[in-house]
């Protein structure tokens, strides 16, 4: 299904009205560039640099590193995919684009399926000794968009990709039959997990350049959105309303199955859809700006609905809130933008 609003009319319908209201009354449309130029002109296809805060006595010559690494020449199926997916997208998803300087297909074998960070200006970089950590500042000029090939470009559908990363955190739970199954938008197909892999990478660039949540430089601090579903305690953000020990477990993906109905009731009363969203205030956002989007998504338990995030997004304040909030956001006229984002700076914390 192409994506739709509260009221259940596709984006691209309602942008269409808009247009057609606007060019009545003779007033100009909302304007969205066309970033392909853009995508096209940053693919990188490279092997896996270490990322520049990991090694703190050298970070300023790492990031460098890290961002101006060398290309290699670009596998046809890789770059046609990657257009395929932005074509698909909706205008407002794809204006992140013409924000991103760098997209870096790694090549390697890597843990990760993506990841979104600032691209510095290494004029402006200085690294000093904080407190605790090493202290950063520095101004970022645009993003970095980093996804692996061998954990995105295989084929995994979102309903797959959703299974299986949720299912991963119950490894005391051997009978897979009990464990919860999304059935999600799966309207990419086999490219469906990297298509929503990357817009997740997207809500992180929009909550950076808006300064939504913290990021990982400390000291955090609570905001209106930490605040709907997290607790701040001494540095740390846990989940509202989880049970003692519940997310050690979580973390160690060694959840039983009679943590299953105590996790889908934990989804409703905290706000949040995956046990991915439920690891930090940013992973959250990043999940809830996908789901704004692509909200098809029920977790079924042998075949029966048990969460239904359509639903609770019309009745659940926590979600209606988030969903509203992301809204607002993305209605600003240059909501990836980071020409008033200023300096970054802080002492760099877990990433």
């Amino acid at each position: 299904m192409p994506p739709q609003d509260f009221f259940g009319t596709p984006f691209a319908t309602i942008l269409a009205m808009i247009t057609l209201i606007f060019a009545l009354f003779g007033l100009s449309s909302p304007a969205f560039a066309d970033c392909q130029v853009q995508l096209e002109k940053a693919l990188c296809y490279t092997q896996p640099v270490e990322h520049w805060a990991l090694d703190s006595e050298n970070m300023a010559q790492n990031l460098r590193r890290f961002q101006e690494r060398t290309c290699l020449p670009m596998p046809a199926n890789i770059k046609k995919t990657l257009i395929e997916v932005y074509q698909k997208y909706p205008r407002e998803v794809q204006q992140a684009f013409c924000e991103i300087k760098k997209v870096f297909i790694e090549s390697g074998d890597v843990s990760y399926g993506a990841m979104a960070d600032y691209y510095f200006d290494p004029a402006t970089v200085k690294v000093q000794q904080g407190e605790w950590n090493p202290r950063f500042s520095g101004k970022p000029t645009g993003y970095v968009l980093i996804i692996s090939e061998k954990n995105r470009f295989k084929g995994e559908t979102n309903s797959a990709y959703l299974t299986r990363v949720l299912q991963a955190r119950f490894g005391n739970a051997p009978d897979k039959k009990l464990l919860p199954v999304a059935v999600a938008d799966d309207s990419f197909g086999a490219n469906g997990a990297l298509a929503k892999t990357i817009v997740h990478e997207i809500g992180h660039m929009l909550h950076r350049a808006q300064k939504v949540t913290s990021t990982y430089f400390l000291p955090m601090s609570e905001g209106a959105w930490s605040k709907l579903s997290f607790k701040l305690e001494f540095d740390s953000f846990s989940l509202k309303h989880a049970p003692a020990g519940y997310e050690d477990r979580m973390g160690l993906k060694i959840l039983t199955a009679q943590d299953v109905k105590p996790t889908l009731d934990l989804f409703k009363k905290t706000g949040i859809a995956t046990l991915y969203g439920g690891t930090s205030p940013q992973e959250d956002f990043a999940e809830f700006y996908m789901f704004t989007y692509y909200p098809d998504l029920k977790w079924n338990i042998q075949g029966r609905p048990a969460f239904d995030l359509k639903a609770e997004m019309a009745t659940n304040p926590a979600f209606k809130a988030k969903r509203d909030s992301i809204r607002r956001l993305m209605s600003l006229p240059e909501p990836f933008s980071l020409k008033n984002r200023g300096t970054v700076q802080g002492e760099i914390g877990a990433m």
